[in-house]
């Protein structure tokens, strides 16, 4: 089947370079000419051009994707990993079987930014990668199909975000398949409610920890909203700390203060929270500089 990829960011990377050593060679590959250019150069402009090279495969530049109008509609179908552009109709119904996105959470219920984060933060047991339609709505296409993948406990939005990678090109070489072999039949339409508005960036309203909730709710906000992402936070005599890395270690609490530190050790602080005892051992100020623990906390500290 010819097929292009609308390339952006380490995923795409891992999905074009799977794919081609699956055989599964797109005709060409698209991604942006100047979009945070020197930010990424290195890590992925530099590194897609190397492997597009090595393996022949056109790669094409731009800055306005509907200006490749032409060479697109020469293909059956478009698999968007990541590209930040906007894609219009007259670009995503060029093809015959249109341009799929592959999103990495369940549809309609994370649609839009942050769907790794928002799926640990909720609570979820598994991770559902999406093929699905570019349409006129964000993330509203019809689903051709999903992949579940379990999120361990030691998992955060990073390792999840690799497990997304490394699994990228199976779902896109399945969802080719099946449009190959007839099966266009499979796509589910959405049922999308009021409840399913797209999802924006996360908000610090997001960010701020409730010492309220259990302590199995705070080590998911911590760990889905870990750098890259700006971190949870909280409070201790009005200055604002960052948590980057957590573990629950009891399974109950010692006092009915939550948020209250238990002990404080050279690398760590224990928090008493709702159902648990929370272990916190990645602490930086508002500035992320990284806080000296023994000399910023004491015993009795109450976060709020």
């Amino acid at each position: 089947m010819k097929y292009f990829v609308l390339a952006f960011g380490e995923m795409s990377l891992r999905s074009v370079g799977d794919l081609i050593s699956m055989g599964s060679v797109p005709a060409f590959v698209i991604t942006h000419k100047s979009y945070f250019y020197d930010e990424y150069k290195e890590k992925f402009y530099d590194k897609l051009e190397e492997l597009c090279s090595a393996n022949n495969v056109e790669l094409l530049k731009t800055d306005k994707v509907t200006e490749l109008k032409d060479r697109i509609k020469e293909t059956e179908v478009g698999i968007c990993a990541g590209f930040m552009e906007i894609i219009k109709n007259d670009v995503f119904d060029a093809p015959k079987f249109g341009i799929l996105n592959l999103h990495c959470g369940e549809l309609p219920e994370y649609r839009g930014r942050a769907p790794i984060s928002r799926t640990i933060i909720d609570g979820r047991d598994s991770l559902f990668m999406t093929l699905h339609k570019v349409d006129e709505g964000v993330d509203s296409g019809d689903v051709l199909l999903e992949k579940a993948l379990f999120i361990e406990e030691d998992d955060d939005v990073n390792t999840l975000y690799y497990k997304c990678s490394i699994n990228s090109a199976s779902i896109i070489r399945d969802g080719l398949e099946m449009l190959r072999t007839n099966k266009a039949d499979s796509f589910r339409k959405q049922e999308i409610s009021e409840k399913n508005k797209p999802h924006k960036k996360i908000t610090d309203e997001e960010r701020k920890i409730d010492w309220q909730v259990s302590v199995k709710h705070i080590f998911n906000k911590i760990r889905a909203l870990t750098i890259p992402y700006p971190a949870a936070f909280t409070h201790l005599n009005g200055v604002q700390y960052n948590f980057l890395k957590a573990k629950p270690v009891y399974s109950s609490n010692i006092s009915d203060k939550f948020g209250i530190i238990y002990e404080v050790h050279t690398d760590f602080i224990l928090i008493n929270c709702k159902n648990g005892i929370l272990m916190v051992y990645d602490i930086r100020d508002k500035d992320m500089e990284i806080a000296e623990i023994k000399s910023t906390f004491k015993e009795g500290d109450i976060f709020n």
